[in-house]
């Protein structure tokens, strides 16, 4: 999974040629320096809301890496503009494929977690602190759950969310509160380990999958559940299904 290492030299080196711990440490000088969190975002035709998405993300942690999925649109200038990094992939590819390229960037690094976030503005960056709180409290996977409270949520979200989860609940062998999430932390040792190859959704249900046998449990913080409207890329039936028989897939043929 980690094609590519060699273009990630000094690619967490800031402008002034401080290192990424140097730089963290300007975030948030209490936080030692065995933890260094990065973010990453997959963006597509995500003008809009990516640059707000970065710069609530670069209050709480140094580096964010934004993977532009083909947009046409100015996602990629406006994630420069917020100040993060940007990887751009030629061709809409779907999100699997720009979390794994944005993975394949991080996880050779010094990087000890990764942090997941959408970038259609529907995670509160100002959630982000609890769940890495959780992460470096020694939580290797921590979700963010929109389920506590379904004000918000569209119900057909989160009735194919509740139905979804349940069934990873099984699969996994561990709870899991809100399998839909896409806003996590999990620790950099345990998606080094993990052989991933979803192009699409179905990637957060493969991590999960193949990362359950890794760890004690998936740790759940309660999150805004944020939606003003904006169009999402996600079809919850479609996709919904299309994700259920993924987990199907991996977790008869894959998982180990």
């Amino acid at each position: 999974m980690l094609r590519g290492a060699a273009r990630v030299v000094n690619f967490f080196t800031s402008v002034a040629g401080e290192s990424t711990k140097e730089v963290f440490a300007r975030y948030d000088p209490r936080v030692g320096n065995d933890f260094h969190p990065v973010a990453i975002v997959p963006a597509y035709q995500a003008e809009k809301t990516i640059g707000l998405v970065v710069e609530g993300l670069r209050r709480h942690l140094a580096d964010v890496v934004v993977v532009d999925d083909g947009s046409t649109d100015r996602t990629s200038e406006e994630a420069e503009r917020g100040g993060a990094r940007v990887v751009r992939l030629r061709t809409n590819s779907g999100k699997g494929a720009a979390i794994r390229a944005g993975l394949d960037l991080v996880l050779p690094t010094d990087a000890t977690h990764v942090a997941f976030v959408d970038a259609d503005g529907q995670h509160d960056p100002e959630d982000l602190p609890a769940l890495l709180e959780a992460a470096r409290s020694g939580e290797d996977f921590v979700i963010g759950s929109r389920m506590q409270g379904s004000d918000g949520i569209p119900k057909v979200r989160f009735r194919t969310n509740e139905i979804g989860s349940r069934i990873l609940t099984r699969m996994t062998g561990h709870e899991v509160e809100d399998g839909q999430s896409g806003y996590r932390v999990i620790a950099a040792p345990i998606l080094r380990r993990l052989s991933l190859s979803a192009k699409g959704y179905s990637i957060e249900t493969e991590i999960l999958l193949k990362a359950a046998p890794r760890v004690r449990r998936f740790r759940s913080v309660p999150v805004r559940a944020i939606y003003d409207g904006e169009p999402s890329h996600y079809r919850p039936f479609r996709d919904t299904w299309t994700v259920s028989w993924g987990a199907v897939y991996y977790k008869v043929f894959e998982v180990d």
